[in-house]
Formats: C-alpha cells, sequence, structure tokens
C-alpha cells in the first residue's frame, strides 16, 4: 500500500536564538496526512535522526524546512557537498571548507516538482523564490544527506525567513507546497 503522509522536518532554535521558524512554521500545521520531526542543529547528527525515523515509518515524500535571513520562501535546488559554517552548531563543531562526502558530486538536485510548485505558487500569488543551493550550514548538510540516501521517495528543502513577521506568508507558502506536492504524489 502506498503511504499517505508528507514527512516535514524543521529544526530546533540555534545561535542563541529563542526560537526557529521552521519550527513555528511547522506547528500550525494540522493535516491528517503530515507528519512534523524535529531536528537538531548539528551536522550529520540531523540526518541520522532522520534516517533512524525513516527506518520506522514510509512517506509520500519529504520536505525539509529550516530557516535563513531571506524575505520571502526559498525552495531550494540543490545541495552542496559542503560544510562551511560561519558558527558553530548546537554542538560546538564548526567546520571549514570540509566536503561532506568526498566519494560524491559536488552538487545534487532536489527531486521536489520544482516546475508543478512554481506554476502553482504563482497562479496563487504567493511570493516565493528560486535558491540556488541550500548554503554550507546544517540546513545543506541535512539536504545533501538526504539527496544522496538511497531511497525512493521525493525530498527536498524550503528556507522560510527567519523574521517572526513575516510567518503566515511562510505558512501560506509552505501549506501551498505541501499540498501541491501531495496531490501530485498521490496522482
Amino acid at each position: 500500500m502506498k503511504p499517505s503522509k508528507i514527512l516535514i522536518t524543521c529544526f530546533e532554535p540555534f545561535g542563541g536564538s529563542m526560537t526557529n521558524q521552521s519550527f513555528e512554521v511547522s506547528r500550525q500545521f494540522n493535516h491528517p496526512h503530515i507528519k512534523v520531526l524535529t531536528l537538531p542543529v548539528t551536522f550529520k547528527k540531523a540526518f541520522e535522526l532522520l534516517q533512524d525515523h525513516l527506518l520506522k515509518e514510509s512517506y509520500l515524500g519529504i520536505i525539509a524546512l529550516g530557516e535563513g535571513p531571506n524575505q520571502v520562501v526559498h525552495i531550494e535546488h540543490v545541495a552542496m557537498n559542503m560544510m562551511h559554517a560561519r558558527i558553530p552548531d548546537n554542538l560546538g563543531f564548526q567546520p571549514q571548507l570540509t566536503p561532506i562526502d568526498p566519494s560524491t558530486p559536488i552538487t545534487l538536485k532536489t527531486t521536489l516538482p520544482l516546475d508543478v510548485i512554481a506554476e502553482a505558487l504563482t497562479n496563487m500569488k504567493l511570493p516565493y523564490s528560486h535558491s540556488f543551493h541550500a548554503g554550507t550550514y546544517v540546513c545543506n548538510d541535512l539536504l545533501y544527506r538526504l539527496l544522496a540516501a538511497p531511497i525512493s521517495i521525493p525530498r527536498g528543502f524550503i528556507h522560510v525567513p527567519n523574521n517572526p513577521t513575516q510567518q503566515p506568508m511562510s505558512v501560506a507558502v509552505v501549506e501551498a507546497v505541501i499540498q501541491v506536492c501531495f496531490d501530485y504524489w498521490q496522482s
């Protein structure tokens, strides 16, 4: 039987902040076809916890959320095989110009239906932006490891603005993306 839920991941606070907008946005979702998993802001460990979770549950697809200094929601296109942290993660690890896995490609492309998402968000007149890559911090690390994993479900990453005043817009855009992906993956 085909899974009927989408996994949404979000992150706990980091860098001295008391909140993380990816967590705050994900708290707004109350749909029977969504499961939310909160991850630590730690290189490699975030993915390990996600991987452990995926051994227990099956999903239609995965949409990972993180926060960034952007003004609108960013739909990430690729993950880079690079860890380069301007601040330490929540365990104090601060890699500099370090490959995630030297034996794998420099970039991996999202498997979200980007064209379908873009068309839907444009038709709904919801503000968003395409982003070439997910940076070089824990968000990118999670996305790269997720895309490199030998799993056969669609997966990708969205950065929401770290400004709490942007939260209603972030919720509207991410909910629309979830619905578009759910409909697309169910068809």
